[in-house]
């Protein structure tokens, strides 16, 4: 992981790195797993530590963000997650308060926005996912309903390559920022 953050980073030069700790649906089964007698979320949670930690000495200062869903106690760090071996309950404790969410857990979004503000992180909103594109203004309204702070932006997030709502997300996006 080292080595091909050093490469990555040597050819872009880039001021923020994703982590790719998304929809991890096979862990703690190896003999390497469960020798370390762990949890499957402290397994995560050393990862996550272990990969923020090679992406601060290579990019000092630099951005780092996560998806959402496998620190999220109301998305998919629970127990019973598809053949994950054990609870992934305390991933979370694998991620420093830089490094930035981004929260894409739309069907609990209160209850995830509020978690991971309470923890201190900043987030980002993906929306969309080739669904409603309104429905950025349902986070949005999430957000000021319940007071949520740290939220630093919206990603219009599509799985389809279809662009063709992107003007429609932006001018909901806009109306909420001209009512501020």
């Amino acid at each position: 992981l080292r080595d091909e953050a050093k490469r990555v980073h040597a050819a872009w030069g880039a001021r923020s790195y994703m982590m790719s700790h998304d929809e991890i649906r096979c862990l703690n089964w190896c003999a390497a797993c469960q020798q370390r007698n762990l949890t499957a979320g402290q397994i995560l949670a050393d990862n996550a530590r272990t990969c923020v930690k090679i992406l601060r000495e290579v990019n000092p200062g630099g951005r780092i963000f996560v998806w959402s869903d496998m620190f999220d106690p109301h998305h998919n760090a629970v127990d019973n997650y598809y053949l994950v071996n054990g609870d992934l309950s305390g991933s979370w404790e694998g991620l420093t308060r830089d490094v930035l969410v981004v929260n894409w857990n739309f069907g609990v979004r209160a209850e995830s926005l509020k978690f991971f503000a309470e923890r201190g992180h900043r987030q980002l909103l993906a929306g969309y996912y080739d669904a409603d594109a309104q429905q950025i203004g349902r986070w949005l309204d999430t957000v000021r309903q319940h007071r949520i702070s740290g939220i630093t932006g919206v990603m219009y997030t599509t799985w389809k390559q279809d662009y063709s709502h992107l003007a429609e997300f932006a001018e909901v996006v806009n109306r909420y920022e001209a009512a501020e």
